[in-house]
């Protein structure tokens, strides 16, 4: 069972469900709303060390990175990043459905995104961080499990 997929797919759920719950404005970010969006990362930081807990292999707690690598590359395809990128434009092309797709898929960093849009950093940080965060859970499990085998060992 690859914990960082069930874990993403999670964020998936509770944000929509804290997203759609919230009452005010789309655009104006709360306190709160970082919050919820840093405990989400937070989770998928616990799910790669998970992953490490359980012996898996590295890759597994890349299949989130490589969606969002294959959604960010077609968005980016049929949009060419032209001078006026805007990321809920579509601009009559299918750019649109990509990264509406990369939007959703990376929900939980919704406020980030919300800051950023009107530059394609809105569509590379999600990127970025669905490998960095992971990863970073991966390293940590691997290490604390390593040295705590290092000490049954002694």
């Amino acid at each position: 069972m690859n914990y960082v997929t069930i874990i993403y797919l999670l964020n998936i759920l509770l944000y929509a469900l804290y997203f759609f719950g919230r009452t005010g404005s789309e655009v104006a970010m709360s306190s709160l709303d970082y919050t919820v969006s840093g405990i989400l990362s937070l989770f998928l930081i616990f799910a790669g060390y998970l992953n490490a807990k359980q012996k898996m292999i590295y890759r597994t707690v890349l299949w989130v990175f490589f969606v969002n690598v294959f959604l960010f590359i077609c968005s980016g395809l049929f949009d060419q990043f032209g001078s006026h990128f805007n990321i809920l434009s579509n601009g009559n092309s299918d750019s649109f459905f990509f990264t509406l797709a990369l939007l959703v898929y990376n929900g939980y960093l919704f406020s980030l995104t919300v800051i950023l849009e009107g530059s394609g950093l809105a569509l590379i940080f999600p990127v970025v961080l669905s490998f960095i965060l992971p990863s970073l859970g991966y390293l940590i499990g691997k290490k604390l499990y390593q040295n705590k085998q290092n000490s049954t060992d002694a």
